[in-house]
């Protein structure tokens, strides 16, 4: 009888590969790929997407929310077109997404509380698509050719930043780490500081995939998974991590499913997530990332965090759930490292004033002693 319920176990349990890598739950829907995703501080999203392989091209317009503490999907309201391709990055905590296939210049917030989509300000950029947008200061991006647009929450409006140094094709990957975001075009990565409106090279990427791959960051360094090799019809199964602070690459286990392009790919709670993607053949599966121990991906704290505004002038406003019976705390750091100010979470709303803080840029931290939920940079105006 006991190895009866051994396997059993092991057939329902969560599978772990290699020293990093789990499987999670799948999403409810068709495989398929050239879909969309982004991550919000607690949930997980993707969506949209085709398939083509037979000759007919059907996109999807049906939208998933993942909890990383149930390992559970939910749908959420459709999109409102069918798409691929498009582009989405996060702003207060809500998805945008736009772009792609079916779109030009339009872009649509998701409201999680609401389940409802609302459109906002038309890009300036004419048809951005199949790239991965990124956040930063809680200011999306958004890229084109060698153009680059910043989508502000606060003004509902978008503005050129300085034009890269090269031009990124279709299917590029991007990641954000500390108030930079970073962009990989073939086997060239570059920097943006949007503080400054700069570009910086960094070091060549020497990985084998030269497009299709997704990008996600966790604990300040930037993850590159599989891709396609040359021509689309060689897929990779390699992961490189890159270092900003040493300017290098590392190459990290291979990851474990099938090797694919054009995946989905977002982070939550240090942990990073792809899914979805195709080889000839789609694939609706998602695979959890952690490079710090195995067994923490089987079990997730539940909590739900909205911190805003961001930049903030006087009072920090704090929207907390799951947080109050934990002595979960809020730590801001300045720029060396010094904690400045520490306040307990209570409420499942408060507000914190910080009118006394110089301005400039700050970390910002949510936990307790054993475990960092929420994570962000912070600018003081």
């Amino acid at each position: 009888m006991r190895g009866i319920i051994f396997m059993i176990w092991i057939i329902l349990g969560p599978q772990v590969f290699g020293q990093f890598w789990i499987q999670k739950a799948s999403m409810g829907a068709e495989g398929r790929h050239r879909g969309t995703g982004c991550a919000t501080s607690h949930r997980g999203y993707m969506g949209l997407g085709h398939v083509n392989g037979t000759g007919q091209d059907i996109s999807y317009k049906d939208w998933w929310e993942y909890d990383p503490a149930s390992d559970t999907w939910t749908q959420r309201a459709d999109f409102p077109v069918s798409t691929h391709g498009a582009v989405a990055f996060i702003a207060d905590n809500c998805p945008i997404v736009g772009g792609g296939s079916a779109l030009s210049t339009q872009f649509y917030k998701f409201d999680p509380a609401l389940n409802t989509w609302s459109s906002i300000a038309n890009c300036i950029l004419s048809n951005p698509g199949d790239s991965q947008g990124f956040t930063v200061y809680n200011q999306g991006f958004v890229y084109q050719g060698n153009q680059l647009a910043k989508y502000n929450p606060n003004t509902n409006s978008w503005s050129m930043c300085a034009n890269a140094p090269m031009t990124f094709g279709q299917w590029t990957c991007s990641f954000a780490i500390e108030g930079s975001g970073f962009i990989k075009g073939g086997n060239q990565l570059w920097e943006y500081k949007p503080l400054h409106d700069q570009w910086i090279p960094r070091a060549i990427f020497p990985g084998a995939s030269t497009g299709g791959s997704s990008g996600f960051a966790i604990q300040q360094r930037g993850y590159v998974t599989s891709g396609y090799v040359g021509g689309l019809s060689t897929v990779t199964d390699e992961v490189w991590s890159f270092h900003p602070a040493s300017n290098s690459w590392k190459q990290e286990i291979d990851f474990p499913g099938s090797k694919r392009r054009f995946m989905v790919a977002f982070a939550i709670h240090d942990r990073g997530y792809i899914g979805t993607g195709t080889n000839g053949v789609n694939f609706n599966d998602l695979w959890q990332f952690n490079p710090t121990d195995n067994n923490i991906g089987l079990a997730e704290t539940a909590f739900e965090v909205k911190v805003y505004p961001n930049p903030v002038m006087e009072e920090l406003k704090i929207q907390s759930f799951g947080l109050a019976h934990d002595n979960f705390e809020l730590s801001i750091f300045d720029v060396n490292g010094r904690l400045l100010l520490k306040q307990d979470l209570f409420a499942f709303q408060q507000s914190i004033n910080v009118s006394h803080l110089p301005v400039g840029i700050y970390s910002l931290e949510i936990g307790n002693a054993n475990h960092i939920v929420y994570r962000e940079k912070m600018m003081k105006r």
